[in-house]
């Protein structure tokens, strides 16, 4: 078959969860024998080091781990596109002939943020779209559900909520319902429509009633996290390791973790922050909090591989996210390796961590809280070990590129019959 990835961003701009699961469904199926593409869309596309595209007018081509990816330039799209499905007709049409010209057999949406273009494309030619909701962007404006003032949101109730939430200048009520009624579309044409977990799935069939969500789990790459080395420790062990892997962004809830971590100074623990900074001012708070503890090491960005060797050694991994995850690659990467996690009482690692007790499960953004959880995982690292017991075997990224492989069949099959 011939695979088209659709996703807002991709490597080597933006290197989040979306794109890890991106790459890891395209490189599958390219083993699997199917012709691959990547779509997604580029901010800084003569950053990139690629070379413009032969074949797509205005797009950018290169290859990323063997995967070849096309970028749609930013600029070509319409100003609202961060938050609203406003499409290009220039781009619909340019990426119509594309489609065709490759002759797609499915066009799997994998995050529709910037690539509404892209979606109406594929409606246009008839080909059969599979979206999967890797987060909340469908339903909210905010990609999170958590409004303005900061309160986690119920879901849009065809906009109506959104509009109490969310409203401003920019989002009248007509807008915001246009949005939701935009959205229910997209979702509405494609053959299938999927979600990580079931704290997705149920959150976006009450987001868009009469339409149903298939729970097909996020994979991980077990053999890697197997062969990784644990990466050398300088220092005596201290009786716990903790990491942070994840954007370093305020939602992400990182100060928090910082800050219990500065509530007990005597604790015997040691924390690794991996990840990348994109917010300036926050990223100068997270320096400053870093700084001030001895028992903190920021590491960066690391690839996946050094994020598997990171997993080998640690004792608990920290979400301390201030919204609800939709699924927390880094957590199923963790239980791969064994590790248990501490995690805010919000989405999808939250109904991980309470189903299995693998861990504890903490209220969003309550230092206090987090700052008790850390002195008794210290104090008893039997708990640790009793938590560690509990870790479920997460899915692989073969099974779930096999259990996608099988839906684009079926659909292609029905659109035959």
């Amino acid at each position: 078959m011939r695979i088209l990835y659709v996703v807002h961003q991709f490597f080597p701009e933006f290197h989040t969860g979306t794109e890890r699961v991106t790459l890891n469904l395209a490189r599958m199926a390219q083993r699997a024998g199917h012709r691959v593409h990547v779509l997604s869309c580029a901010l800084n596309p003569e950053g990139l080091g690629w070379r413009r595209a032969d074949s797509l007018s205005g797009g950018w081509e290169g290859l990323w781990e063997g995967v070849p990816v096309v970028a749609i330039d930013r600029r070509a799209l319409p100003a609202a596109v961060e938050t609203s499905f406003d499409v290009s007709e220039r781009s619909v049409n340019e990426l119509q002939a594309w489609f065709h010209q490759q002759r797609f057999d499915v066009v799997h949406v994998m995050h529709s943020m910037r690539m509404a273009s892209a979606v109406a494309a594929a409606q246009r030619a008839a080909i059969p779209i599979v979206v999967t909701a890797t987060d909340f962007f469908l339903p909210c404006l905010r990609i999170n559900l958590i409004d303005a003032e900061g309160r986690v949101c119920t879901g849009p109730d065809g906009g109506r909520r959104c509009v109490q939430g969310c409203g401003n200048a920019a989002w009248t009520p007509a807008a915001l319902r246009g949005r939701w009624e935009h959205a229910r579309a997209i979702l509405a044409s494609a053959s299938v429509r999927a979600a990580p977990s079931p704290y997705v799935a149920a959150r976006m069939q009450d987001a868009f009633p009469g339409l149903d969500f298939r729970v097909v789990a996020h994979g991980v790459d077990l053999r890697a996290i197997a062969d990784a080395e644990p990466p050398e420790q300088p220092g005596a062990k201290p009786a716990l390791r903790l990491a942070y892997v994840g954007s370093i962004v305020e939602a992400k809830g990182l100060h928090v973790l910082l800050e219990a971590m500065a509530k007990v100074p005597d604790a015997s623990l040691r924390l690794i922050i991996a990840g990348r900074a994109h917010e300036a001012a926050y990223t100068h708070r997270i320096a400053q909090l870093a700084d001030a503890d001895p028992r903190v090491r920021p590491l960066g960005l690391l690839a996946a591989e050094e994020i598997a060797a990171l997993m080998r050694a640690t004792d608990l991994l920290c979400v301390p996210s201030l919204v609800p995850e939709s699924f927390s690659l880094v957590l199923h990467e963790a239980a791969a390796a064994g590790v248990p996690a501490l995690v805010s009482a919000l989405g999808a690692p939250a109904e991980w961590v309470q189903a299995h007790g693998s861990g504890e499960a903490l209220p969003p953004g309550a230092v206090d809280a987090w700052a008790q959880a850390l002195r008794a995982v210290a104090e008893d690292p039997g708990r640790v070990a009793g938590w560690r017991e509990s870790v479920p075997l997460p899915a692989r990224i073969e099974e779930e590129a096999f259990f996608y492989e099988n839906l684009y069949r079926s659909i292609r099959r029905a659109g035959a019959a």
